[in-house]
């Protein structure tokens, strides 16, 4: 893995050929869609007609004139020379609250050739640093209950267990993990 200053890049036109390619290879961000080529092949063509507009929904940016978004994303790319996956944070500025449908401040995907080398561990603890310097002092993060890789990411960053159950983002039946993560203060 290369040096932790250089994990995590802001997606832009450059590194969106990596996003494209692990769309290409079958990958999705969000492990809901992994799997699902008739999604994924829809988005790799959306991605391919117009990468400006691609990116711009991408990193969550409203479009010209419109009222900006209750959430705030902050998307990046986990790099260490090539893609890597992504990593993103989800707020409402000012509040540690989500809206019921969003599952936690955190959301992250490693590509499937990139697993097991750490990425997701260290990405996680510079996203925390990013949730401080936003203000935020207390995130919830989600895993499934079975994910045991992503259960050992969150905890090698001070994640506490505080619940296990559904979430409205998922049916009834999909039983998560609630984690507390508490960003390092900014200094």
């Amino acid at each position: 893995m290369t040096d932790r200053a250089n994990l995590l890049l802001a997606p832009d036109l450059e590194n969106l050929s990596g996003f494209e390619a692990a769309l290409a290879a079958g990958w999705f961000p969000d492990p809901r869609r992994a799997g699902d080529a008739a999604f994924i092949g829809a988005e790799l063509r959306r991605l391919r007609q117009d990468r400006s507009k691609f990116l711009d929904d991408l990193s969550g940016k409203p479009p010209a004139g419109s009222a900006p978004p209750l959430l705030t994303t902050r998307l990046f790319c986990i790099w260490d020379g090539e893609f890597c996956g992504s990593i993103s944070l989800r707020f409402q500025p000012g509040t540690e609250a989500l809206p019921p449908e969003v599952a936690g401040h955190v959301g992250y995907s490693v590509v499937p050739w990139k697993q097991r080398n750490g990425y997701a561990t260290a990405a996680l603890s510079l996203l925390l640093d990013v949730a401080a310097r936003e203000g935020l002092t207390r995130l919830v993060i989600l895993c499934n209950w079975d994910n045991d890789a992503s259960r050992r990411v969150i905890e090698r960053n001070g994640g506490q267990l505080f619940k296990r159950g559904p979430h409205p983002s998922d049916g009834p039946d999909q039983i998560k993990l609630h984690f507390w993560l508490y960003p390092r203060p900014a200094t």
